[in-house]
Formats: structure tokens, sequence, C-alpha cells
């Protein structure tokens, strides 16, 4: 990742432990029939950690995240949603 600003959504950012439970997540969510679910981020080094907890704080805009100690930094933590996604990653079965 080059930028503080810009998001990682690539599961391979991921620990192999943590790899295989976001995998068998999704799975399991398309077996349940949820089959628009998709990650919004992964991995963030501890620059995105700091900027995004900034936010809502000494930076405009909402709260984010609530700890400058994330385990997406650890590469053991992702986001996901459920919804009609443009542009993220899907998970394909």
């Amino acid at each position: 990742m080059t930028s503080i600003t810009t998001t990682c959504r690539d599961i391979s950012e991921l620990l192999p432990a943590a790899q295989t439970a976001c995998r068998l997540l999704f799975q399991e969510c398309f077996k349940a029939g949820i089959k628009n679910v998709f990650i919004t981020e992964t991995y963030r080094s501890h620059e995105r950690q700091k900027y995004l907890y900034a936010q809502g704080r000494t930076r405009p805009g909402q709260i984010v995240t609530w700890t400058l100690d994330s385990n997406h930094k650890s590469r053991l933590a992702w986001d996901i949603a459920v919804g009609p996604p443009q542009v993220y990653m899907m998970w394909q079965p």
C-alpha cells in the first residue's frame, strides 16, 4: 500500500490463517444465501490506522475506528459488508 488514503481489500495481504478463515466465512455466507457479501478492507499499515483514527477527532468526518492498535495492522482482520458493491471484491464460490 502506497498511500494512507488507499484501502486494501486484498485477501492475500492477510496472514495464511486469516485468509483461510475469511474464505470459510464467505463460503458459509454463500451457503446461507448471502451472496452479496464483500470485503471493505483487509490490511492497514500503522500510518493508515493513525489516519483513520484521526477522522472525527483531529480531521473532519465521522469516527470510523476506536483504536490505534487494530488487528488490521497485524494482518488478522478484515471488514465485510452486505450490499450491491460496484467496485469491491466479491466472493466467488
